[in-house]
């Protein structure tokens, strides 16, 4: 065998062994376990309309048992038994028919001179 052949054969075998390598790092990558969500992360994913603020509330009033109603609810939508989404409304009547009651920071706001006011302050004011 000639030099030049020897050192053809040596660019051959490493390029077949960069190749290899990238489909074994491929491979295992691929195959790596991805981080699965956590259950609050599933449920807020099927929030909406202030679902977000009512699962924020409940945390607060009620940490234990908030968390064992989300693990359910994380549960069905995992298993595909509930694909749709879920108003902040829907979210407080369940957590209330479970029982556990509390109370949102609500406001009214009216629309005055092109800004929203509080209903509050525009019945202060007179109602200009």
């Amino acid at each position: 065998m000639s030099m030049e052949e020897d050192q053809e054969l040596r660019m051959i075998e490493r390029r077949k062994l960069a190749a290899m390598k990238r489909r074994i790092s491929e491979a295992t990558a691929a195959a790596a376990p991805k981080p699965e969500k956590s259950d609050r992360e599933v449920l807020l994913s099927a929030l909406y309309d202030r679902g977000d603020e009512v699962l924020e509330t409940a945390y607060s009033f009620y940490p234990d048992a908030t968390e064992k109603v989300v693990a359910e609810l994380a549960r069905l939508i995992r298993d595909g038994k509930f694909t749709g989404r879920v108003t902040g409304g829907e979210l407080y009547a369940l957590f209330r028919q479970v029982g556990l009651r509390f109370n949102l920071k609500t406001s009214i706001k009216v629309q005055e001179n092109g800004r929203f006011v509080d209903l509050s302050e525009k019945l202060k004011s007179g109602g200009d």
